[in-house]
Order: C-alpha cells, then sequence, then structure tokens
C-alpha cells in the first residue's frame, strides 16, 4: 500500500516543471528543518550543571506559559495557532525536563491566558489542556502559583475571588513547601497579598535563631523586590530569603541589592547576549546572608505567544550554599512561521505576475500595421 502510494507520488513529482520540483524540494527541506532538525539542535546548546553535594536540588522553572484560550481570539485561524502553541510547549518541556532531571517544577504563574474570567467548562477544558501539555514528572514535586492572567488583579483587572479559589482547587496551591532537611519553598503572594507568617523551623527549642541550617527561596509571579511595600518588607524580615524567583516581565534579569536599599532596586539582563546566554551562573548564598544582600531572579517566559524574542526555561541547582542558574533557550518559533508565510507567497506572486502578464500580452490593443503603397 504504502509502496504504491510512494510510486504515484513520485509520478506525478516527475511530471512537475523542473522549476516546481525545485520548490516542492525546498519546501521539504524547509518543513524538516523547521519541525524537527532546529528543535535537535538547539538542545545541543544547552548548559549541564554538575552537582558536588549528595544532597543538591534540580529546579525547573516554568514562567508565563499563558495556555491560549477560545473566548478572545476569534480569527479564523485561531485552532490552528492554539494546535501549534501548544505543540511547541509541550515538545520544549518534555526536552528541559529530560535535561534537568528536576527533584522540583515550579510553574510561576500565568499558567493559562483567560484562566481569571473563563467560565467553568472552558477552565475545565483548559486544566486538562494543560495537563497534557505540562505531564507530572515521575520524580519531582510540581508547585503551582497563580499569576494575575489565573486570578486577575494586575491593576487593570480586579483580584477574582471566584479564580482564586478555582484554581487553589485545581492546582493545589500551598503557602509554603519543605522540599527536604536543607530547603523549604515559600510562596510569596503579591496579588493577593498571603504568605507564611512565620517558619517554625527557623528557631529551636531555646529561641536560638538557626535559619543557616537551610536554604530558603521565595516563588513569586510578579517581582517581589519590584516596588517594595510593607507586604514586601515584612516577608523579608520574617522569612528571610536566600533567592527569589518570580516571572511576569517575560524576560531574563536579575537584581543583587541590600534590603536598607529596595528602593533603589534596579533589574540587569540575564543570559540576554549573545557572549553568556548559556553561560551558567554561580551565586553564593551564604555571603548574600552574611551581607544581607537580597537576590532576585527573573525567569523568561517559555511561549513565543508574549511578545518577547527571547523565551526559555530557567534551571537552577541549590548545591550546598551555591546557587547555579543557567536559561535554557529555546527557538523563535515566529521566525520559523515567517519563512513558511514567506515560502508560500513567492510561488503565488510570481503565479500571479505571470498570469497578469499573459493577460496583458493577450488583451492589449496592438497598433494597426500600414502596408506601404506600390510605387
Amino acid at each position: 500500500m504504502a509502496k504504491n502510494w510512494l510510486a504515484r507520488m513520485k509520478k506525478k513529482f516527475l511530471r512537475l516543471h523542473p522549476a516546481w520540483r525545485v520548490y516542492v524540494i525546498l519546501l521539504v527541506l524547509l518543513v524538516l528543518y523547521n519541525e524537527v532538525l532546529i528543535y535537535v539542535l538547539q538542545k545541543f546548546k544547552w548548559s549541564n550543571i554538575y552537582c558536588k553535594e549528595s544532597s543538591c536540588v534540580r529546579i525547573l522553572l516554568v514562567a508565563d506559559p499563558q495556555i491560549l484560550g477560545k473566548t478572545y481570539d476569534t480569527h479564523f485561524y485561531a485552532g490552528l495557532a492554539n494546535y501549534d502553541s501548544d505543540r511547541y510547549l509541550a515538545w520544549y518541556y518534555e526536552q528541559a525536563a529530560e535535561h534537568v532531571q528536576p527533584d522540583v517544577i515550579i510553574f510561576l504563574g500565568d499558567l493559562m491566558d483567560e484562566g481569571s474570567d473563563s467560565t467553568e467548562m472552558h477552565f475545565e477544558e483548559y486544566y486538562t489542556r494543560f495537563g497534557a501539555i505540562f505531564p507530572t514528572h515521575p520524580s519531582a514535586k510540581a508547585i503551582y502559583i497563580p499569576g494575575d492572567n489565573d486570578i486577575g488583579g494586575d491593576g487593570r483587572q480586579p483580584l477574582n475571588p471566584l479564580a482564586k479559589r478555582r484554581f487553589r482547587q485545581y492546582f493545589s496551591e500551598r503557602p509554603a513547601w519543605v522540599i527536604n532537611d536543607n530547603l523549604t519553598i515559600y510562596n510569596i503572594n503579591r496579588i493577593t497579598l498571603e504568605m507564611t507568617l512565620n517558619d517554625p523551623r527557623m528557631v529551636d527549642g531555646t529561641g536560638a535563631d538557626v535559619s543557616d541550617r537551610y536554604m530558603r527561596i521565595f516563588v513569586s509571579h510578579m517581582p517581589v523586590l519590584d516596588t517594595p511595600s510593607s507586604f514586601t518588607y515584612t516577608a523579608i524580615h520574617n522569612l528571610k530569603p536566600n533567592v527569589i524567583f518570580s516571572a511576569h516581565l517575560h524576560v531574563s534579569q536579575f537584581a543583587r541589592i541590600h534590603r536598607s536599599r529596595l528602593k533603589m532596586i534596579n533589574y540587569r539582563p540575564l543570559s540576554q547576549d549573545k557572549r553568556t546566554a548559556y553561560k551558567v551562573h554561580s551565586f553564593d548564598l551564604s555571603y548574600h546572608q552574611d551581607t544581607q544582600e537580597l537576590l532576585e531572579i527573573i525567569v523568561p517566559t517559555c511561549s513565543y505567544r508574549m511578545s518577547v524574542p527571547d523565551i526559555g526555561y530557567g534551571y537552577a541547582v541549590i548545591d550546598g550554599t551555591t546557587l547555579k542558574y543557567t536559561v535554557l533557550w529555546t527557538t523563535r518559533r515566529f521566525y520559523q512561521l515567517i519563512s513558511y508565510v514567506v515560502v508560500f507567497i513567492v510561488p503565488v506572486g510570481l503565479c500571479l505576475l505571470f498570469g497578469l502578464y499573459k493577460f496583458m500580452r493577450d488583451h492589449c490593443t496592438c497598433r494597426p500595421k500600414y502596408t506601404r503603397l506600390p510605387m
């Protein structure tokens, strides 16, 4: 059956004009490159992080996937756009998880584009789609925190209490997660202004501060140190974070600043140039704790639909008192899609020009021929 089909296709191909044969070959090569080869090549660029301590914790950070909904995008190609976006997210998430072999996977909010105002029926559908794109990992603890697209509260759209309860019900959001004896992760929610007020592990039976015995990570959708408020100061004072991971801005940035100078915070690019794109950055967390310096890392979006050119996943390792961090950059899907548009437009344009030329040639008014009179 397959042999007969191939034989028929070969005959049809050989009947084509040589120019069309070249075009078909180029189109097939482009599809193979865009849909297979480019993904494989990109993986070879990713950095590996090696642990020195046996108790090190490997973390995969997923920011702003914002899977597309059905309500707002009414274009005729919306279904195809959703399919392509889901496929892109699913493929790279699987490869990133395979590369990192994480102990913890943290989803930093904005899981859905229409999570805050979707109907129950649509939310159930989006939740099922999300689970298919980002399945649970057999050896990793999954942590989900909400973003403004999930529960509202970004200034333009007020906090939706119904969406907040729904998110907690579906994604089991918690105030904190004890990963092991060496690491605790705190949910610092700048949207709802909720957090753990204190951690009993930070003091011993005598009331002495023993917080230096383990690492503490803040996770927040919105940056914690940006425009600090009383909520920010309380969280920092009570829980003393070693590092903060946040999202929302869609770009890779970081900030280091003393806790007494928060109003002078300035975020800088992290791994956003060719020279340092795949570099593994190392931070001494014990030094930050001793000097009371705060470290916040903003993880870039993993979706190509967020109108930023650089997209990827955060990869962090807590190795003793050292944080190692890099970005697993992914391909710029929009460029691939534009290449398809160009490849399809060029022959269509040439056909139109050829058709116009034929029409003009066949229907133009030719000048009458004059015969010479005999002498």
